[in-house]
């Protein structure tokens, strides 16, 4: 059964331009990891420092490689310092 993620980052008003571009550059590397079946960034239609990636991946394992991917690490390094919040919830499907 697929696994489902929601990751909330929350960028300070002041770096709101570089984490968006961190998380535009792993958009492309990751759509085309083995066992990816979904990764889109959003941004809040309200908070425009708050941007939502949902990503849906074949299983844990999968979504286990990701995190230890070269982009991935990447993503953490351009990241560091510059949010205020990043929240990562596993989601199953139910129905």
């Amino acid at each position: 059964m697929s696994l489902s993620v929601v990751a909330t980052i929350t960028a300070k008003p002041e770096f709101r331009t570089e984490v968006r571009q961190a998380l535009d550059l792993i958009v492309p590397p990751s759509r085309a990891e083995a066992g990816c079946l979904q990764y889109d960034l959003h941004i809040t239609r309200d908070k425009p420092d708050s941007f939502v990636m949902i990503e849906r991946w074949e299983d844990d394992a999968t979504l286990d490689r990701h995190m230890a991917t070269a982009h991935f690490a990447a993503l953490v390094a351009a990241i560091d310092g510059k949010v205020t919040g990043v929240d990562i919830v596993r989601l199953d499907l139910v129905s």
